[in-house]
């Protein structure tokens, strides 16, 4: 369906051969080249999401048809089920989520009257279908949420709001009930506890295949290892490398069951990965975490670093900030939080300064850290007596903007840099040595690689990136180790970086074997001069100087 101007925009003639480009161009081309006008262009982000909204409503009765359908091999999707989850996403996307959860209910209903006819057969093409789907429902509720951010904090849910998630809980429930009669896998087992915390209803009970002591608790041995390198964060003795939960905050980078990922996260654990980073706006990471945590029988054995963010203008006060700290507890089923990282959108606003008072003032945070501020911030932030011991921070070899001058700033305070970003999306592996240029919006592309796509053409082009990914594979064979291993090394031995978060895709997929490799041996000098050979024919000087200094591309 074609989308008129608006009435009121003042409207610009495309010419005949713009036109034809439009017309013409792979629609893979077309999205590669409108996220291309958002980076260097990011006023245009208002208009593309305007106009998402206006096709969206424009088009909202549109029909799909059947979403499922009954084989001799079980329930199965049909295409319809495909552009219906995308309609439901972009409508999420764009700001329109009391749009989106009808659609998320309707989906649910089709499925559960359904599932009348097919349950007790296995199939996992549909449980993965299912399983996305549980993903879209998080992020959806991840929306909502933010829709309840004001000036003073967060308000409750209105009535309009309230009766939209009573109606998706109810099939969800439904879903469950429907699979629970046959002892079938129970679905949806990370909407719906996000959805009873918000709608303030008891949690039902999960089923697990884990192994349980006699307190009903998950027994996890963890293996012992000479080979895991940790540092010193006060009371805490943590391992250098942190599991980052950000791919939680949608289904974009692949979807399991709550019991697929609970089974990795005792895996992560009992080798020795026993810190995990998450955020307040990570779709259910806290709550999946927290369900993990307080399952175990020494809840102690992990480490959870959170963030509280704020984006919007607000008002500080004391109990805006005890809110939130009560949110994270409750979302992460603690009493305290080990490490609370915390985000100031507006540096003009310099309440930054309040609200990391009243944190450091509540016995509920263990720990006080930093996300994405910058050295001149940091330094004043420590200069006003507030004790932070850690800035979580883009590092890699792609990004070096923290040796700039955050990392003297952060040796001079006894602040350890935690850093993500510092594996590029998965570009710094061996997968991608001698390969092409990325589809960048292909089958196995991820948010993450097209974010650090851009940076390194930033930084480079592709041909230098190869040069590199060339060296690196020459030093890991030295060390008979991966080019991650190098990657993520190379990083680790500056000595004010305490940890590096590496992205965990729980229940999808795992490296736990080749991160465990990059413990236990160091670059020596020659590695650091073929290396600097390399970046010292990149543009990482004026990364800094165009970009800015750690964190500004977020502001």
């Amino acid at each position: 369906m074609a989308i008129a101007p608006s009435p009121q925009a003042k409207t610009a003639h495309v010419n005949m051969m713009t036109d034809t480009i439009i017309a013409n161009l792979p629609a893979e081309a077309l999205r590669s080249i409108v996220r291309a006008i958002l980076t260097t262009h990011p006023t245009a982000t208002s208009v593309l999401e305007d106009q998402a909204r206006r096709y969206l409503k424009n088009t909202a009765n549109e029909q799909f048809g059947e979403l499922f359908i009954w084989t001799t091999q079980g329930i199965e999707t049909t295409t319809n089920f495909t552009l219906m989850q995308q309609r439901i996403r972009s409508t999420i996307g764009c700001g329109l989520v009391l749009e989106a959860l009808p659609l998320l209910t309707c989906v649910l209903e089709k499925f559960a009257g359904a599932e009348t006819y097919g349950l007790g057969l296995e199939e996992d093409d549909l449980e993965r279908s299912l399983a996305a789907l549980d993903g879209d429902i998080v992020q959806a509720l991840t929306a909502v949420q933010k829709r309840l951010f004001s000036a003073q904090g967060s308000r409750n849910l209105d009535t309009d709001e309230e009766a939209l998630l009573v109606k998706l809980l109810r099939v969800l429930s439904q879903v469950q009930q429907n699979a629970v009669a046959v002892d079938r896998i129970r679905y949806f087992e990370r909407s719906i506890p996000v959805l009873q915390k918000m709608l303030g209803e008891p949690l039902m009970e999960s089923k697990s295949s884990l192994p349980i002591a006699q307190s009903g608790h998950y027994i996890v041995e963890i293996q012992p290892s000479t080979t895991v390198e940790t540092f010193s964060l006060k009371a805490f003795e943590l391992p250098r490398l942190f599991s980052g939960l950000w791919q939680l905050s949608s289904p974009s980078w692949g979807s399991a069951s709550q019991s697929q990922m609970m089974t990795q996260f005792m895996e992560y654990i009992s080798n020795g990965f026993t810190a995990f980073d998450m955020a307040d706006h990570y779709g259910d990471a806290e709550v999946i975490f927290g369900q993990m945590r307080s399952s175990l029988s020494d809840t102690e054995t992990v480490f959870g670093a959170t963030k509280y963010c704020i984006f919007h203008q607000t008002t500080i006060n004391a109990e805006v900030v005890r809110a939130n700290i009560t949110e994270r507890c409750q979302r992460m089923s603690a009493e305290h939080i080990d490490l609370l990282q915390f985000h100031w959108q507006d540096y003009e606003d310099h309440q930054y300064i309040d609200a990391l008072r009243f944190l450091q003032q509540d016995e509920r945070v263990r720990q006080l850290g930093l996300c994405n501020f910058d050295t001149e911030r940091l330094q004043e932030i420590v200069g006003e007596g507030i004790d932070i011991v850690t800035n979580q921070v883009q590092f890699s070899l792609i990004d070096a903007r923290p040796r700039f001058k955050m990392g003297e700033i952060c040796a001079r305070h006894n602040v350890k840099l935690l850093t993500y970003g510092t594996l590029c999306g998965g570009f710094l592996a061996d997968k991608w040595l001698g390969k092409h240029e990325p589809q960048l919006f292909g089958a196995e592309s991820t948010p993450s690689q097209r974010k650090y796509f851009e940076m390194i053409q930033t930084w480079g082009d592709w041909d230098l990136f190869q040069t590199l990914l060339q060296v690196l594979r020459n030093v890991a064979d030295k060390h008979d180790v991966s080019i991650s291993n190098v990657a993520t090394r190379w990083v680790l031995d500056f000595p004010y970086v305490g940890a590096v978060i590496v992205g965990a895709r729980m229940g999808v997929s795992e490296h736990m074997e080749d991160n465990l490799k990059t413990y236990g041996w160091h670059l020596d000098s020659e590695d650091q001069r073929n290396i600097e050979a390399v970046l010292e024919k990149s543009r990482r000087e004026e990364i800094f100087k165009t970009m800015g200094d750690c964190g500004s591309e977020y502001r």
